[in-house]
This record gives C-alpha cells, sequence and structure tokens, in this order.
C-alpha cells in the first residue's frame, strides 16, 4: 500500500518527482492535471502551498497540492489531489484528501476546497465519499473552427482594438470587477493580478480585444494560444460591463476572439464556464460549443485539531467559518 505523507515544502528532488507525475498523468489524460496558476507555482521558490505525496515503494503515484490563503485572511484551502492511471479505482484518491483535511486541522483548520475532475455523477467521487458538499460545477467545453468566422457585428457606437499595457489597465479592471463582482477567480482583481496574468508565457496583447465607447470601456475578450499537438485557442476570460448588458456585445466580442484564434492558426477552441450561469452556458452552445467534461469543486469546513499544528504546512492564523452568503475562492 503507498504511504501518504504531508510535506511543508518540496525539496529539488521532491519537485523533479512530482513533475514527472504531472507530465505522466497530462500524457494519459490529454489534459495537465493541474490548472495553471497551480501549476506555475511547483516553479516558483516558496509560496503558501505545501503538498501531500504517495509513494509506492521509490515511484511517486500520488500528489495533492494544497494553496494555502495568504496569512491573515480566512483560514482556506484549495486542493487538487492528482493519481497516477496505474492507481486509481482504489482507495489512493481518498487516502490523500484525507490527509490533506488532516493537514488543514493541524493548522487551526478552516475552509477547504477540494477538486474533482471529470466528474459523470458528482455523488459517487471520492470527496463525496468523505462526505464533502458541492460547492460548484465548472464545464470544459469545445468546439471546431473548420472556416474563419464572420466578422463580428458589434452595437451601435462601439469600436474594438486590441489592449494596450499600461494606458488601458484601469478600465480593464473596472470592467473586469463590475461583471464578475463576488467571482471566486475573476473577481476583486487589483493591479499586481493583472502584472502576474500578463507575465504568463502565452500573454499576447494582441489576443486581448477590447469594446470601446469613445475613451470608455464597455467590455473585453481575452483570448489565450497554446500549442500542444495543435495550437488551440481558449476563451480566457469574456467580460460586460453591466451597463452594456443586453445589446449583443457579448456575443460580439465572443465572434471576435474566434476569428482572431482561427488568424493564429487554432482550429479548436476551448472555455471553461460555472454550470449555474445559465446565460453564458447558452451563449456558447449557440456557438457551437458543446460539453466535453464537468470538474466538481467540493467543500468542507474542518475543526481544528486539539493538537499542536502540524509539520504539513506553514502556521496559520484561526477564522470563522465562512457564511453561506459569502463568495468562495476555487482557483483552478
Amino acid at each position: 500500500m503507498p504511504e501518504v505523507v504531508s510535506l511543508p515544502t518540496l525539496d529539488q528532488r521532491r519537485l523533479d518527482e512530482v513533475r514527472a507525475l504531472l507530465d505522466e498523468v497530462g500524457r494519459a489524460d490529454g489534459r495537465p492535471p493541474l490548472p495553471e496558476p497551480k501549476q506555475a507555482q511547483l516553479h516558483a521558490a516558496g509560496g503558501d502551498w505545501s503538498g501531500v505525496l504517495a509513494h509506492d515503494d521509490a515511484r511517486l503515484v500520488g500528489y495533492a497540492h494544497m494553496r494555502w490563503a495568504p496569512v491573515g485572511a480566512e483560514p482556506r484551502v484549495q486542493a487538487e489531489v492528482v493519481v497516477h492511471p496505474d492507481h486509481r479505482g482504489g482507495e489512493l484518491a481518498e487516502r490523500l484528501a484525507d490527509e490533506v483535511l488532516r493537514t488543514l486541522a493541524g493548522q487551526g483548520g478552516g475552509v477547504l476546497y477540494l477538486w474533482a475532475r471529470r466528474v459523470a455523477d458528482p455523488s459517487a467521487t471520492f470527496a463525496a465519499r468523505l462526505g464533502m458538499s458541492v460547492q460548484r460545477r465548472l464545464a470544459l467545453m469545445a468546439r471546431r473552427l473548420e472556416a474563419a468566422p464572420a466578422a463580428p457585428r458589434l452595437p451601435e457606437g462601439l469600436t474594438l482594438r486590441a489592449h494596450r499595457p499600461g494606458v488601458d489597465d484601469a478600465q480593464l479592471l473596472r470592467v473586469n470587477n463590475a461583471a464578475f463582482a463576488g467571482h471566486p477567480e475573476n473577481g476583486d482583481w487589483g493591479p499586481a493580478e493583472l502584472r502576474r496574468r500578463r507575465a504568463l508565457t502565452w500573454f499576447d496583447p494582441a489576443g486581448l480585444l477590447m469594446a470601446w465607447r469613445g475613451d470608455e470601456l464597455t467590455g473585453f475578450h481575452w483570448t489565450k494560444v497554446t500549442d500542444d499537438e495543435e495550437p488551440t485557442g481558449e476563451v480566457y476570460v469574456l467580460a460586460v460591463d453591466p451597463s452594456a448588458r443586453r445589446l449583443g456585445l457579448g456575443r460580439a466580442l465572443l465572434r471576435a476572439g474566434l476569428r482572431h484564434l482561427y488568424a493564429q492558426g487554432c482550429r479548436r477552441v476551448v472555455l471553461y464556464v460555472d454550470l449555474a450561469d445559465r446565460p453564458a452556458v447558452e451563449l456558447y452552445g449557440t456557438e457551437g460549443f458543446t460539453t466535453r467534461q464537468v470538474d466538481v469543486c467540493y467543500e468542507q469546513w474542518v475543526e481544528p485539531a486539539r493538537a499542536s499544528p502540524g509539520v504539513g504546512a506553514p502556521a496559520r492564523s484561526q477564522g470563522r467559518p465562512r457564511d453561506p452568503g459569502e463568495a468562495s475562492d476555487c482557483s483552478l
């Protein structure tokens, strides 16, 4: 039976093991097992994250990534569990998740958000078996681009142009935060978050299309291009200012982004959307996107352990359970 251990930091040898496991699982599944921000943490020194590792003899066969909230914030952890294909179907995912729960309890408790990927039945996952409740469901949707989409028809008085870093920042943040108020990933961005995302290797200002009415931004479509086996486009962020809704701007921006992605050589486009956002799901469906898989975020409040804090993570401050009416954070 694999040995499971929680570590507050990973030395270079452990990091190399984890990256090798993620690469192998990604090749087997056809998709990176960790979302981009968490994968990037494995290449950065320090940071508010720790790991749970499962070894079968000397071979790493399982990993749980724990991303901790900043010290002083409401205590919470976002976790991802990765299991080698040869060890799926058993109890390893549950054992990794159970160790995550123990580690969080040892660090003062708090809210745990735990993702399960490629879920057909939310009541039959390892997280559900541990008694966790569903917080939200995220769909991966995709479509082919066999021909160049027609030029979009913008609402009257609007013009479209590419992003100018350092010039358009304040307007972009204003529209983003208005469009995604209370959103767990996209809401409440500041200049530092915008700089972080623009520093990603794939960022291209020409792929961030912005719709203006004079000097006022009304919406934007931030596209992304990755080049794996074939260039693949992504609807990274599509935002419309609340004052400009119901004008058809969202559809126009979507089509403008698809046209840009086609010109970049992308013949496949993907996006992620919260299934609770029915208008967005319906928009993408009418534009040819279909659901390819569903990921589920589970949540659970973890009481503090009576013993002193363990060694699984940096010491955390205690806090209160999340009020059901508050926005939560389940970053990808």
